[in-house]
């Protein structure tokens, strides 16, 4: 099938400048704005790594305190510097990829030198990292009293046994007052090379004037240096009981989950971003707010409109994930298994939904196209082999029901993990 999006989206460019630095220019010459990021492949999860033949361990949640110590310059602090060049800027950090942003004008591009420089130069001094260790352990204390971030936690802890992915982000208040200063310089020499970061630029902006830009900025003059090896933490046995915990919930939960265990290494990256989706399109199909098992359970009052399925697909993991706010958890728990159990034959059942589905798919990630913000922070690098939105809507447009099903044939699947959430509301007194 030919790209449909070809007749109204401009050619999108990746170059890789000499000291390994990636580029990526898509350009939107209808908007009034530009949008910047700078991605490193570096994340929650990479918290061991190989240097120099020696295994290095570094705290729980050293990703994060990095990126939010990396605005300070020994001068300035870059964010509130953004703000004073009249940009809006953020980060964020997940378990795979560091993001830096900033939104600025068409001719206003001094916060992109600010964001192309302070990303490759840090300073972190002892009374800072000190102070950042007591705002950090509150956003830590803020997501444990959140129950739907303990709960996203413990799923992925029963999904992956003794992995950084069971733990929060942003640490521990343990782990993140074990970081220093030092710490915080080998993490940021051994992840934030230029062979392992991207420049991503969308909006109006002329590419050759952009590219030129970018390469006398420190992000392009910066010299590479040896990479440190990732470590992919191996997959432990999923516990198959069911695990039943007290928190103070109004109604009781359920949330359960399922690996799929690709074999990240040998797929090609385009590949995996194909089985992504089709990931996400099977679960909506199944799960999803107009299909008839949703409809069955809602109606006979099994669930109620706080039940959700998602899938995510990241570097080297990927896994379902379903919650449910229920009166019989036990229930639910043997329904949504039985599902997952027989995913293959639940899917061929709806093959007369696939095209409303994938439609419906289709016309959320069409709509993205009228956000640059959406634009650049979908990009994940390569992870993906380094597939733009425009690359999304592409492999989803040729992507046909016979294929969805020969691919989903051919997933590997874990056992499922399972949770039941009672109410103890006598720990919110």
């Amino acid at each position: 099938m030919s790209n449909k999006t070809d007749n109204f989206l401009p050619t999108e460019h990746h170059i890789t400048l000499d000291n390994g630095l990636r580029v990526h220019l898509l350009p939107r010459p209808e908007f009034h704005q530009i949008v910047g990021v700078v991605g490193v492949d570096y994340g929650a999860r990479d918290s061991s790594f190989v240097q120099n033949g020696q295994l290095v361990t570094q705290p729980a949640g050293i990703a994060h305190f990095v990126e939010h110590r990396l605005f300070a310059q020994p001068d300035h602090d870059a964010f509130t510097r953004l703000s004073e060049l009249g940009a809006m800027a953020n980060a964020f950090t997940t378990h795979s990829r560091t993001s830096y942003y900033v939104s600025t004008g068409v001719d206003n591009w001094a916060p992109l030198q600010e964001l192309l420089t302070f990303t490759q130069e840090p300073y972190f001094d002892l009374p800072s990292v000190q102070r950042e260790q007591e705002i950090i352990t509150q956003e830590v204390d803020m997501y444990e009293d959140d129950i739907n971030s303990r709960v996203y936690r413990m799923i992925l802890s029963r999904l992956y046994p003794n992995d950084p992915l069971g733990v929060d982000i942003a640490g521990t208040a343990a782990s993140v007052h074990q970081i220093t200063p030092e710490q915080l310089n080998l993490a940021f020499e051994a992840f934030y090379q230029p062979q392992d970061m991207d420049v991503v630029i969308t909006g109006a902006f002329d590419e050759q004037k952009m590219l030129a830009f970018i390469k006398q900025t420190p992000a392009g003059q910066r010299k590479s240096q040896q990479m440190v090896t990732k470590i992919t933490p191996e997959l432990q046995p999923i516990p198959t009981n069911t695990l039943e915990v007290s928190l103070p919930v109004a109604r009781n939960k359920v949330v359960l989950g399922q690996r799929w265990e690709l074999d990240f290494d040998t797929l090609a990256r385009r590949d995996i971003l194909k089985i992504a989706m089709v990931g996400s399109l099977a679960i909506d199909l199944v799960f999803g707010d107009f299909s008839p098992t949703y409809t069955t359970w809602y109606n006979d009052g099994l669930i109620d409109d706080n039940f959700s399925a998602e899938f995510d697909a990241e570097r080297q993991f990927a896994y379902v994930a379903i919650v449910a706010e229920t009166g019989e958890p036990q229930e639910v728990v043997e329904k949504v298994s039985a599902v997952l159990t027989h995913l293959v034959a639940e899917v061929d059942k709806l093959q007369n939904s696939f095209e409303l589905v994938k439609n419906g798919m289709l016309s959320r990630l069409i709509n993205k196209l009228n956000e640059l913000e959406e634009i650049a922070m979908r990009f994940e690098g390569r992870t993906f082999d380094e597939a733009t939105l425009q690359d999304e809507i592409t492999t989803l447009q040729a992507l046909n029901f016979p294929e969805m099903l020969a691919i989903l044939k051919m997933i590997p699947t874990s056992s499922i993990a399972s949770i039941i959430i009672r109410s103890d509301m006598t720990e919110l007194c």
